[in-house]
This record gives structure tokens, C-alpha cells and sequence, in this order.
């Protein structure tokens, strides 16, 4: 038997409705789907009847009694009760936006739904992108709890926003946040989001969307199998690989395949464009970039060691720019942004037909960029201008000077310079990703390459066949790569674990083996 849906609108502009209308065939599948007895811009029938299975409340609710009185009835009448978009679940932009916007002057107060009666699930957004709408009525209607799991635990969270991230020293500078925010009220320093006020709506849509407010990971993915026989994560091949191009070689880091394989997927018009990090103003400072064309590419080489809020590009890309076949290269947080993204497409509406080729980059620590400036200076006994190359390797973080001079700083004294966030990330070969590039495990002027998607390898085999890429004769040092991996997965579950002891939030509530 189908679902009893009703989706009823209070003080808002119908904006979440038109969103899920903008699906065109998926909404026609779902509509297919459900019993839909009363829904003002989709249906004619005005039914109400005594039960529903899921009663849909869009809009702030208005403080009068006839708001009221009509909302405790739809709580009575509902299995199940989902606040959807910003307005029904904070207010939003009725409430925090400079002046109040009202629909009608004689109404200005409002609250969320779920300050008035108990509300089952609540979806930020302004509005939500109607692939998110369309994916969590498919997981009603067949009863995918674990799914819909993350809607029930932010009911109320949205009020602390991005800044209790920041707070509890998880924000890992991604830039996630910054590509949702619908009114552009995020920005950057140093790698960390700062929220203006008087722009911001209360929307939800960044602390949904954080990779590190939950991660979506469920048993028998990836890195929800830390004690799995490859916990550098599932993967086809690792191979040792470079750049075919000696200019390439010259410029970039560890033989260039980064380079190499965005070159390729440019040329052969695999993508459209890719999301980097360019080099800044400052040594070593990194500035997300979205690039179309070789020279760009190859412009933007090399590794960058402080933080970088690459994916604040991502719906500029998505939208403004155009781009159906985005490349992102980025660490493993990044990664793990994008593959939420993916599961819960929340904040940036994006094309149906659009997809996302992930590049992730090995990676053991990273830094803010006033934090590795001290470093160098203090332990490495350096100025940063003397530096000519930056590597980490097993073991140190090494320093290469203009005198030719290398200078190896002991890991275990760099983390006490890294972004605290770090220290909960387990993942160290960014296993949620089509290709995996790093120096570890490769030999000098090779990066070891792990492909872990049908696409990624056949990317890579059509990179090598057309002259992009050399692939070595031997496979990287694996024992060595697992080895770090499993450090790296040692030390989150330190920090997993002192976090919970003092009540901290624990970002990875589904895997249980780092939970120890």
C-alpha cells in the first residue's frame, strides 16, 4: 500500500515545494509512489484524512492560533512529521534576516515546528536541493531508517551553525560550508569558516553538510573497516606512476600525475574543469581555483602544506561556471566531503546529469598557515623564504633549502604544530575517491597511484595508452603504505577517545572500531 502523504505550507514561499518539483522525472517516480492527499502547488485533492504516514510541514509557523491549532492536528493525524527547509525548521529567513521579511504584515512572530509539537525529521536548506528532497522520500517510502537517521539527529542543531565545529576543534578547512551557504554569509581565514551575522539566515545547510557534523558511513564501507586486510581502504591496483612530460616533472611534485592525469581528462574532454589549490600571495598559501585549461593545470602544480578551503569553488563551479564533468583533487577530509555531498546532496543543486571525478591525495597532517610558518622557524631553525621544496616522508617532514641543505623535523614533533582536526581524521590514502595519489611507497620522482573505482582505472589506463602517464615496472611499497595507515587510524582512536571521555562530538558515531 502506498504511503498517506500530506505536504502542508504555513508562512513560507513555496520555495522547498518548487525544489522537489525540479526533479521532473525522479518527482514524477516518487509521486507515482505515494498517496498524496493534500499539497496546494502539486495536487487538487485537499483531503485530510485520520492518519498519514508522513505529513510534510513547510513554512515558519505563524504565533497566532489558527498556526497552532492546525499544526497540533497534522502531529495528531501523523505517523511520522518532517519540517522541511529553513523556515519550518529555524524560522530562517522570516526570523534572522535583517528586518523580518513577512508574508503578511499582520503576522510577525514564528516559530519552528518542532519548538511546538515533536517533529519526527527536520530538513535544512533555503531551500533543500531537490535531489536531496527526492532521495530522502525514496528512503521513506522504503524504509531506509539508516538513511533517514541524520535528518532526526539535527533537530535543533542548526542554531549552533557552523562555529560548534569550529569550536570543538573538528573543522578540517574543506570549504564545504562556504559552498552551501545560500546568501554567501561564510567566509574565510586561514582555512576556517567566519559566519556575518547580519547575512546569515539560520538555514542549517552548513552544519548538515559539514563532513565532520556526522559522516554517513555505514558497516562494510571503506573506512568503516579499519581492521579489514587493506586498511589503506578497498582499491583495484597501486602502481607507481609519473608524468610522461619532463616540464611537468619540473614543476610538480612527486612525477606530476596529478598534473598529467587533469591534463589528459581536459584534453580528451572527460571534464570540463577541475577544482585546485593555486599558490597564493604568501609561500605555501592555498587558494582554491577552478581551472579548464592545460597551462592552468600545470600553473597550479605542487603540493601545498597549509589548509586550503578547495571545495568553497564547488558550487560556483556546479552553477555559475557551468560545469557538468567537474574534476576535484583534494586530501582525504575533502574527499569525505564530496562523498556526503554525494549521499546527502543538501546545499547545492547541481545538474542531474552532473558528475564529480575524485582525486585524493595521501596525506598524514595538515596546517594552518601561520602554525607551519612557526614551525619551520622554531624547530627547523629556517625562514621560509630559504625554502625551496617541502616533502613528507616516512617519518619526517623534510625541508629542503636554497643552499641545497635538508632538514628533517621528526613527525612526532610536527603534530603538535597540525590543525587539531587532523588528529580524528583516520583516514590516511583519502580512500573515498576514484584515483589516490602520494609520495609514499613510490620511489623519488614517482607517486604511488591506487585506483579504487571502475572509472578511476579506466581513467588511468587511457591516461598510460595515450601518452600521458609512465607506469613503473614495480608496485609500490604497500607494506609501507599500510603501515602509516594504520598509525594514522592508531592515533584517531586516541583522540576518538579522549573526545568522548570529555563529552566532545564524535564525528564518526557509525564505525565502531574507533570508537576503542
Amino acid at each position: 500500500m502506498r504511503p498517506k502523504v500530506l505536504w502542508v505550507q504555513f508562512g513560507s514561499c513555496s520555495g522547498c515545494t518548487i525544489s522537489f518539483l525540479d526533479n521532473g522525472p525522479w518527482a514524477d517516480r516518487i509521486l507515482d509512489s505515494i498517496d498524496l492527499l493534500h499539497a496546494p502547488l502539486i495536487t487538487d485533492r485537499n483531503e485530510m484524512p485520520e492518519k498519514a504516514d508522513l505529513t510534510i510541514v513547510e513554512g515558519a509557523i505563524a504565533v497566532t492560533r489558527q498556526h497552532l491549532k492546525k499544526l497540533h492536528d497534522l502531529r495528531e493525524r501523523s505517523k511520522k512529521m518532517l519540517s522541511i527547509g529553513a523556515c519550518a525548521e529555524s524560522s530562517g529567513i522570516l526570523h534572522y534576516a535583517v528586518g523580518n521579511q513577512m508574508p503578511q504584515p499582520e503576522l510577525d512572530a514564528f516559530l519552528p515546528a518542532h519548538e511546538i509539537v515533536p517533529v519526527d525529521y527536520v530538513m535544512p536548506g533555503c531551500p533543500p536541493a531537490p535531489a536531496a528532497i527526492a532521495k530522502f522520500l525514496e528512503a521513506f517510502i522504503s524504509g531506509d531508517e539508516d538513511y533517514l537517521a541524520p535528518y532526526a539527529e539535527i533537530i535543533g542543531k542548526p542554531e549552533g551553525r557552523i562555529r560548534e565545529i569550529v569550536q570543538q576543534g573538528l573543522c578540517m578547512s574543506c570549504g564545504m560550508c562556504g559552498a552551501t551557504c545560500p546568501t554567501h554569509a561564510i567566509s574565510y581565514v586561514e582555512g576556517k569558516p567566519v559566519i556575518r551575522d547580519e547575512l546569515c539566515i539560520m538555514c542549517g545547510e552548513c552544519y548538515f553538510q559539514c563532513p565532520r557534523s556526522f559522516f554517513p558511513c555505514r558497516e562494510g564501507e571503506l573506512t568503516c573497516d579499519p581492521g579489514a586486510a587493506r586498511p589503506m581502504g578497498v582499491y583495484a591496483e597501486g602502481m607507481q606512476m609519473r608524468s610522461s612530460s619532463p616540464e611537468i616533472r619540473k614543476h610538480a611534485q612527486a612525477g606530476g600525475v596529478v598534473t598529467a592525469l587533469l591534463n589528459y581528462c581536459l584534453d580528451t574532454k572527460t571534464i570540463d574543469g577541475a577544482l585546485v589549490a593555486k599558490d597564493g600571495s604568501n609561500p605555501w598559501e592555498g587558494v582554491p581555483q577552478m581551472v579548464e585549461r592545460s597551462e592552468e593545470v600545470v600553473a597550479s602544480a605542487g603540493t601545498k602544506y597549509a589548509v586550503c578551503p578547495t571545495l568553497y569553488k564547488l558550487r560556483e563551479s556546479l552553477t555559475l561556471g557551468g560545469l557538468r564533468k567537474l574534476a576535484v583533487v583534494g586530501l582525504p577530509c575533502q574527499m569525505e566531503a564530496l562523498e556526503k555531498y554525494m549521499q546527502y546532496p543538501l546545499g547545492i543543486r547541481a545538474h542531474p546529469d552532473t558528475s564529480i571525478l575524485r582525486i585524493g591525495l595521501f596525506c598524514s597532517s595538515n596546517f594552518r598557515y601561520n602554525a607551519m610558518h612557526k614551525m619551520v622557524e622554531e624547530v627547523g631553525g629556517v625562514r621560509p623564504a630559504d625554502i625551496t621544496r617541502i616533502d613528507i616522508g616516512a617519518g619526517a617532514f623534510q625541508i629542503t633549502t636554497v643552499t641545497g641543505e635538508t632538514i628533517d623535523i621528526p613527525l612526532k614533533v610536527v603534530h603538535g604544530y597540525e590543525q587539531e582536526s587532523c588528529k580524528v581524521c583516520p583516514d590516511f590514502t583519502s580512500e573515498f575517491c576514484d584515483i589516490s595519489v602520494g609520495a609514499i611507497g613510490a620511489r623519488e620522482g614517482w607517486s604511488a597511484v591506487l585506483v579504487r573505482s571502475e572509472r578511476g582505472t579506466d581513467i588511468v589506463k587511457d591516461a598510460t595508452s595515450e601518452g600521458y602517464l609512465e607506469k613503473g615496472d614495480e608496485a609500490p611499497d604497500m607494506d609501507l603504505v599500510k603501515l602509516l595507515s594504520e598509525k594514522k587510524r592508531m592515533r584517531a582512536n586516541k583522540s576518538l577517545s579522549w573526545r568522548e571521555k570529555y563529552g566532545l562530538l564524535n564525528p564518526f558515531p557509525g564505525i565502531d572500531a574507533l570508537k576503542d
